[in-house]
């Protein structure tokens, strides 16, 4: 993965899902935050690990999402309801922390949220 900054999305593969279907989730995932206050939502481009392969490639089911700092509570937020609105997992990297948004219960999925941010965004 190429140097990217801002917070950076992986939206997990689903267990018997394939490329097209993580990336058609990705994309769903992209549309939402684009309505949101940020500057921008992007593939994260790559290095092509196929042999012969010149240059980057799309790297399936990886967002970037340049916002300031006032956004990123609000990014978070529409990343958990995204995820548990579908029922797949995300992880979330801000400068180097990662924050997994999963399947477990909403009180712990919130304190962690909050730790998360706590470190991150400031108090709204």
């Amino acid at each position: 993965m190429t140097d990217v900054e801002g917070l950076i999305l992986q939206v997990q593969p689903p267990p018997d899902g394939d490329d097209d279907e993580l990336s058609e989730l990705t994309q769903r995932l992209r549309v939402q935050l684009l309505d949101l206050d940020v500057d921008s939502v992007d593939q994260v481009a790559g290095a092509s690990e196929r042999k012969g392969a010149k240059g980057l490639e799309t790297l399936i089911g990886w967002l970037t999402v340049r916002l300031g700092k006032a956004a990123l509570r609000t990014v978070i937020s529409a990343v958990v309801d995204w995820a548990t609105r579908t029922g797949h997992n995300v992880e979330v990297s801000y400068n180097g922390d990662l924050l997994k948004v999963s399947g477990v219960t909403s009180a712990q999925q919130e304190r962690l949220i909050n730790d998360f941010l706590a470190r991150h965004a400031p108090s709204p």
